[in-house]
């Protein structure tokens, strides 16, 4: 009987003390080389002033004097956004937490390009907003920039999302991936 009560107790604190195949990886932050995790790019004020441009009231002139900027800076980011998605696809290592010295040097390297990339765009993205509010009047430029704030809150929280559920192997095939449906006959 004692055998049966020891038995039981070990078998019960086996099952306490496992850890669940998905939880066997602590999260590792970034600043530790683990994983390179791509922003989403929020929309420019260009780009949403001439979206939204009936809600700002825009006249043609300034509509057209908008599009214009809007062109010099798409022009100006769109090899950027190239390098963002190929870093986006690049290849993970897959546990973060054994890295050869080669993947630690290419994770580098790839850190270096989002760098560069982030603040390529960034420069001519703040060009770009000073040249908009410019031929905005002082309602349009408030609108604008609530706008603005308002899609970069929304790209935060995408890129989180994102980051969230490519840890979880929602992108890799992991336990949390949807099942593809059937084709019915």
């Amino acid at each position: 009987m004692r055998h049966l009560a020891r038995c039981s107790l070990l078998a019960a604190s086996a099952l306490v003390l496992a850890v669940p195949a998905g939880a066997q990886y602590g999260r590792v932050p970034s600043r530790q080389g683990a994983g390179l995790e791509i922003p989403r790019v929020a929309p420019s004020v260009a780009a949403l002033a001439v979206r939204y441009g009936g809600d700002l009231q825009l006249s043609q002139a300034q509509l057209d004097s908008i599009q214009a900027v809007r062109q010099r800076q798409d022009s100006a980011n769109a090899p950027w956004l190239r390098t963002l998605d190929s870093l986006r696809n690049g290849p993970r290592p897959v546990n973060p937490l054994d890295v050869s010295q080669e993947q630690r040097e290419l994770m580098a390297a790839r850190r270096a390009t989002l760098t560069a990339a982030l603040d390529a765009m960034r420069a001519t993205n703040a060009e770009a907003r000073t040249q908009v509010m410019a031929v905005l009047t002082p309602d349009q430029q408030r609108k604008a920039a609530e706008l603005e704030t308002h899609a970069q809150e929304l790209a935060r929280v995408q890129s989180q999302r994102r980051a969230n559920d490519s840890y979880r192997g929602q992108r890799r095939g992991g336990m949390n991936e949807r099942p593809v449906p059937l084709p019915e006959d």
